[in-house]
């Protein structure tokens, strides 16, 4: 996947409609190269500004929904001239479906499969009732027997003790998120307590705000009742963030969670 790749396909690959090889690939350009990763990084500083002017606005859902999807749709897979223009031109043409998908992913106006809304609403549920309130549940809290639980769950490399030396694993268990298994592992930072829940990718893709970029993955956010969420993906994983801290706080526990998960 080359430069004028990322461009065209940009749009697709925000708004999570990117099969799970083609983001796998559309990642691994984004470390390798920091053109891309300082253009996109730029787009996304400039669509959060329209986001925050959109959402002061009253939208017409559906028919912004048939819109945005048409201008992605032309920027995807119509006659594209992009890889002949230099490339700040090659990154204006694309602007628009990038735009497009970053407010409707803000402002929650992308129609996604239910599972999306559903898993994230789960992952809140369970950290609310499991760690907040302190239901409960057999817990696993030696790091030898976490470790043969994720790999039990196809999770590949060791689990991280620590998260940038402030997060410390303390204890983990299996959960069931929207029907699917996932490893949920709590860190503490002595003070406040964060949920990692972490899947074997098989497909599916997460939506969500993107807030960010660590370790050339995209950060999303979003929120169920009192937690924040935040998620992203490597090329094996996926990885989800809940806590009932503010929601810069699960960002920066994502990132750190994200600069140590193996690809």
């Amino acid at each position: 996947m080359n430069c004028s790749d990322i461009t065209e396909i940009a749009p697709l690959y925000i708004s999570a409609e990117l099969d799970s090889q083609g983001a796998a690939e559309f990642d691994a350009h984004l470390k390798s190269c920091p053109a891309c990763m300082a253009e996109l990084e730029a787009q996304a500083r400039l669509d959060e500004r329209f986001r925050e002017a959109l959402l002061t606005e009253k939208v017409d859902v559906s028919r912004v929904n048939r819109r945005i999807r048409e201008l992605i749709a032309a920027e995807s897979s119509g006659p594209i001239a992009a890889p002949l223009l230099p490339q700040p031109r090659r990154w204006m043409a694309a602007s628009m479906g990038i735009a497009a998908a970053f407010l409707l992913l803000a402002a929650g106006y992308l129609l996604v499969p239910g599972h999306v809304a559903r898993v994230y609403a789960d992952a809140g549920r369970d950290h609310q009732l499991e760690v907040v309130e302190q239901q409960p549940r057999p817990w696993i809290t030696d790091p030898e027997k976490i470790a043969a639980l994720a790999e039990q769950q196809g999770i590949s490399g060791p689990v991280p003790s620590e998260l940038a030396s402030s997060y410390h694993l303390e204890r983990a268990k299996i959960c069931r998120l929207d029907g699917r298994l996932f490893l949920h592992l709590v860190y503490s930072d002595g003070a406040r307590e964060f949920s990692l829940f972490l899947r074997q990718r098989d497909g599916q893709r997460l939506t969500g705000a993107i807030r960010g970029f660590s370790n050339g993955r995209l950060l999303r956010a979003s929120s169920a009742g009192s937690e924040n969420i935040s998620s992203f993906e490597t090329s094996h994983l996926t990885a989800m963030v809940a806590t009932d801290q503010p929601a810069d706080a699960a960002l920066h526990f994502a990132r750190s969670a994200s600069a140590v998960l193996q690809d």
